[in-house]
């Protein structure tokens, strides 16, 4: 199984960038055939979406949009990662997903993820996350996981946020199974 992962922070070296790194190593340890990708980070850096240009069609035609669509259509499963800005996930990742097809995740199981100073904030931008990832068909994992910093800098993760991790992708691989196209 392709599991694609989009984090919502354009450093190399962020907190978003560790928890992504803990959920792809449960994912590895569930399902050994796994197949985990990063979704190229340089993606977070487009231009703002063009509206004419979208209802117009040029925006699909963009390399950019392109790789996106095409990651998106070949993964069978889908991590949203991202850092808690203002209350609710970051502006890089709108914009990613604002260029994305309409029904870029349809049929598709997505875990959502956040990170930030406290568990409060993380549950709001969680929150935002369900709903685009709704409106692109997609379907939301019951379990969403929240980090917090302090929780990402030791050498291993408090064993709650390693339940919660777990947790988390048990129901996304569960639902990869459960949505995946049925053999003819």
């Amino acid at each position: 199984m392709e599991t694609l992962i989009l984090t919502g922070s354009t450093a190399a070296a962020s907190t978003c960038a560790r928890l992504a790194g803990l959920i792809r190593r449960r994912i590895e340890l569930r399902d050994l055939g796994a197949v985990v990708s990063d979704l190229d980070r340089s993606l977070l850096r487009m231009p703002g979406l063009d509206a004419d240009a979208y209802t117009g069609g040029a925006l699909a035609r963009d390399p950019g949009v392109r790789h996106l669509a095409d990651r998106l259509a070949d993964a069978r499963a889908v991590v949203l990662v991202t850092p808690v800005q203002h209350g609710s996930y970051s502006g890089a990742l709108k914009n990613l997903l604002d260029h994305a097809p309409r029904a870029a995740l349809r049929d598709k199981p997505v875990l959502v993820a956040a990170t930030g100073g406290t568990l409060h904030p993380g549950a709001a931008a969680c929150d935002h996350l369900r709903a685009v990832v709704r409106s692109l068909g997609g379907w939301a994992v019951p379990t969403q996981v929240i980090a917090q910093r302090s929780e990402l800098t030791a050498a291993e993760p408090p064993q709650q946020l390693a339940a919660r991790i777990d947790r988390a992708v048990g129901e996304l691989l569960l639902g990869a199974r459960m949505l995946a196209p049925a053999a003819i």
